[in-house]
């Protein structure tokens, strides 16, 4: 069976197709992903950037790629160019490629602290938390006021079941970007993990009214329905953004996790059902 993370990444990479216990960091004390221009070492720009930023924001992914990929032939020392293909690169879901874009540009840039928190989203959405957090604390290292680092902590900490740190993580993210909406949301699917369910589902309910609500934003909302056991909201909201087969592999997931009474702590007692001895776990409409 697959775990919760594995849920959550096969969710967000399909979106890509289309994040007062002590912070866990380095040795910080208080240390998404979410790109921001955040402080950086004056690495030489060029003046094509906010083109290839402009196709990146409205969608034209193979555009920023080509662009940013001029850019660096052009000017190899552009750090923003090299962190813009990264990140256009795992839009695309081309992984291996982002990943080694990040790699060089640490090669280059190794005082960037957005190309290790770059690298540390890559290792997240290919499953590896633990690279992912050395990849943060590096981030972090370097600029202890990265939100986007705080917040990608937070996501590999919850891929390990350490959900009381990573919700640390998020508030202090938020502390830095109060309006980042996508913060709070990750925050509130780390509590619905530790069976905080309904808290997490009105804080999700919340923001999927914003204006600025996301695809994964409502697909937390969609897993917080389906820690709580109602399969029928899941797949509802689920289906908004994610193909059908992808819906259904989720609900089959959390109705195993309540037949079988596995994760116990993460799901209310009032919403675990008797174990099912055909074992049989067919959709409920």
């Amino acid at each position: 069976m697959k775990s919760w993370g594995m849920v959550w990444i096969m969710s967000f990479s399909a979106l890509l197709g289309g994040c007062t216990p002590n912070i866990v960091t380095s040795n910080l004390g208080l240390v998404d992903v979410v790109t921001s221009d955040l402080v950086s070492p004056p690495y030489e720009d060029h003046p094509n950037i906010q083109a290839a930023e402009i196709a990146r924001r409205r969608g034209d992914v193979p555009q920023a790629i080509r662009d940013y990929r001029d850019i660096i032939k052009q000017c190899p020392g552009c750090e923003k160019a090299y962190v813009g293909l990264g990140m256009s690169l795992i839009d695309a879901n081309a992984l291996v490629e982002a990943k080694n874009t990040f790699e060089k540009a640490i090669t280059l840039f190794p005082r960037s602290s957005r190309v290790y928190a770059g690298l540390g989203l890559v290792y997240i959405l290919v499953d590896q938390p633990e690279n992912a957090i050395n990849s943060f604390d590096g981030a972090l290292k370097l600029n202890p006021r990265n939100a986007n680092a705080y917040n990608g902590y937070g996501m590999a900490l919850d891929m390990i079941d350490e959900h009381e740190t990573a919700q640390a993580n998020y508030r202090a993210a938020l502390e830095l970007d109060p309006t980042n909406i996508s913060y709070e949301s990750n925050l509130a699917l780390s509590m619905a993990l530790c069976g905080n369910v309904h808290e997490a589902i009105h804080i999700l309910e919340r923001l999927v009214r914003s204006p600025n609500v996301t695809p994964r934003i409502r697909q937390n909302l969609s897993l917080a329905y389906g820690l709580a056991g109602d399969m029928k909201m899941a797949k509802k909201i689920g289906r908004m953004d994610l193909p059908d087969d992808m819906v259904m592999n989720n609900v089959t997931y959390f109705e195993a996790v309540q037949q079988t009474r596995e994760y116990s702590g993460l799901i209310p007692k009032d919403h675990t059902t008797p174990l099912d001895e055909t074992r049989k776990w067919q959709e409920r409409n």
